[in-house]
């Protein structure tokens, strides 16, 4: 039978460096922590506080001391309540193993155990094992945990202290190449357009509008306006109203069609049982399965954000021009025949972004230089434009 651990105690003080350091040492249930004090009176006054905090220290689980957490942080505000979720679903999934044990009870070699399994636990989505970003998240919800817990009172020392993070993170997650996208939009609005597959409209919105997947799925009728020309999403962590979002002529129409026939709190892309958004994982099956059938390589839902971002720098934050530069700037992917035409108009301004999608920043602006330089009645046409103007 195991040996039963020793209720945690303080020992010392003890004379150090010829007496001009003493220590005492607290002794959890499996842990030490050693404090140093310049004199021995301090010393013993530091042992006299260690010994009361012991003494009045609560027998609460870490499943509970878990909900205590993340309740103090929500009514701080200082995070937004959807990351609140997510970080106490993955804390209780990382510490599944001592939920229900008395947090005195945790020792480091647990702590060490937890991390060293999880480590090497394969992922419910690959199969493999998780990659260093993800179980030094893990660790770091952990570690915050566990340092609130002895900022409370309630431990001497988190046991998690020592345990060191492992491997090295990858910079960035795989972005998909200019022409894996194009095919990756292809077969996208083909699901759509055929199937009505609104999480492949999902994917593009995501791609087009640089969105996360949270976001894009928590998209109500409500927040679709002008016939699907713009997109209002809540506010940031801030709280602060975020302006509309200018939807791209690609997806104007189709997002108008999966809005017909919806009350105007429904959610655009569907929803849960719960009734709900549905959970970005469906998303992110979504985004593999247009991936395979695109013949591109496997992507994440956040990749595509990260795809927008690259182009956009290049092209003046115009998601217009993004899917321009991925090769939607013009009818070249017909829309599906139950779908309203484009109308003249809107026909003009893609081939316009098609056109400017090919320009550089600096001829675009020389070109709109040119323009208001044409309005002048001093000036001819034929000045305005020169060869070293196109070059």
């Amino acid at each position: 039978m195991p040996r039963p651990k020793a209720p945690p105690r303080v020992t010392g003080p003890y004379a150090e460096r010829e007496g001009t350091r003493f220590r005492i040492r607290v002794l959890g249930q499996g842990s030490a922590k050693n404090l140093y004090f310049p004199t021995w009176d301090a010393a013993l006054a530091g042992r006299a506080q260690a010994e009361q905090q012991l003494q009045h220290a609560s027998h609460q689980q870490v499943g509970e001391l878990i909900d205590a957490f993340f309740a103090e942080r929500a009514r701080s505000g200082l995070c937004r309540p959807a990351t609140l979720v997510n970080e106490q679903e993955r804390l209780r999934d990382f510490l599944g193993s001592i939920l229900d044990e008395e947090v005195q009870l945790v020792s480091a070699a647990q702590a060490d155990a937890i991390y060293q399994a999880t480590m090497h636990k394969p992922s419910p989505k690959t199969g493999k094992p998780l990659e260093a970003a993800s179980h030094r998240f893990y660790l770091g919800i952990a570690k915050r945990f566990f340092a609130w817990v002895v900022q409370q009172g309630i431990l001497p020392s988190s046991p998690f202290r020592e345990v060191r993070p492992q491997g090295r993170p990858k910079a960035g997650k795989p972005q998909l190449r200019v022409e894996e996208a194009h095919r990756f939009l292809q077969v996208a609005l083909r699901l759509f357009d055929e199937e009505r597959d609104v999480l492949a409209l999902a994917a593009m919105v995501s791609l087009l509008l640089g969105l996360r997947a949270r976001e894009v799925l928590a998209c109500r009728v409500s927040d679709v306006s002008a016939d699907g020309c713009y997109l209002t999403l809540p506010g940031g962590r801030s709280g602060v109203e975020r302006p509309p979002l200018k939807v791209p002529l690609l997806l104007q129409k189709r997002l108008q069609t999966a809005c017909q026939d919806k009350e105007p709190g429904a959610l655009v892309f569907g929803q849960s049982s719960q009734g709900g958004p549905r959970h970005h994982r469906m998303l992110w099956s979504a985004v593999g399965r247009i991936c395979e059938q695109a013949s591109v390589p496997r992507v994440c839902t956040h990749s595509l954000r990260g795809l927008w971002t690259r182009l956009s720098l290049d092209e003046s934050v115009l998601s217009d021009v993004v899917a321009a530069r991925l090769g939607h700037g013009t009818a070249t992917i017909p829309i599906s025949p139950s779908l309203p035409s484009v109308a003249d108009d809107q026909l003009a301004e893609q081939q316009a972004v098609s056109i400017l999608a090919t320009l550089s920043p600096l001829l675009r602006a020389k070109l709109l230089t040119l323009l208001q330089n044409e309005q002048q009645p001093s000036r001819s046409p034929p000045d305005l434009i020169r060869s070293k103007d196109l070059g």
